[in-house]
């Protein structure tokens, strides 16, 4: 169940990260208080972590990425979900979540500054570039992020969650 939980999470993370480059207090919130409720009612989290390892997960996962946000490299939202996966995950799922949510967001660093130095002279390229941000549905999307720009390093974050939680689930399960 907390799996599910989480993927969910995750999920919903990635759209509104994507589309909006937002994460919502509301969603982080709601996903909190169903882990804390997880937590008094069966007495462990995902995977069997228990309290303890849940309230380490949350502040070490904190303790990490706050530091980018006072140095504005991060926004809130980013800080805010990785501490709640810390929280949700425990201490020890928080350097892989970290690593395959790097690595992705480096990825789309790498393209974003060939597209727009408009290193790569192709001409298919140039096309498909032209067709996506001509399109309504991606100008509406541009409009819905109010002017936000950056990476999506919540998303991406997300994306990591997501093969951790479910590849654990898996071994654990034999």
């Amino acid at each position: 169940m907390m799996t599910v939980l989480v993927i969910s999470l995750c999920a919903a993370v990635i759209i509104y990260d994507l589309l909006f480059r937002r994460v919502p207090n509301w969603l982080l919130l709601a996903a909190f208080m169903s882990h804390v409720g997880w937590l008094v009612v069966m007495g462990n989290g995902l995977n069997g972590i228990d309290i303890w390892q849940s309230l380490i997960g949350g502040f070490v996962g904190l303790v990490l990425f706050l530091p980018f946000y006072a140095l504005h490299a991060m926004g809130a939202g980013d800080v805010k979900f990785f501490a709640l996966l810390g929280l949700m995950m425990g201490v020890s799922a928080l350097l892989p979540i970290w690593l395959i949510g790097s690595v992705i967001a480096g990825l789309h660093a790498v393209a974003w500054h060939v597209a727009s130095r408009q290193l790569v002279m192709l001409p298919a390229w140039n096309l498909l570039t032209d067709k996506v941000t001509g399109n309504s549905w991606y100008q509406a999307m541009l409009k819905n992020r109010k002017g936000r720009r950056g990476i999506p390093y919540a998303a991406y974050l997300a994306i990591g969650a997501i093969a951790i939680s479910t590849t654990r689930t898996v071994f654990a399960q034999g």
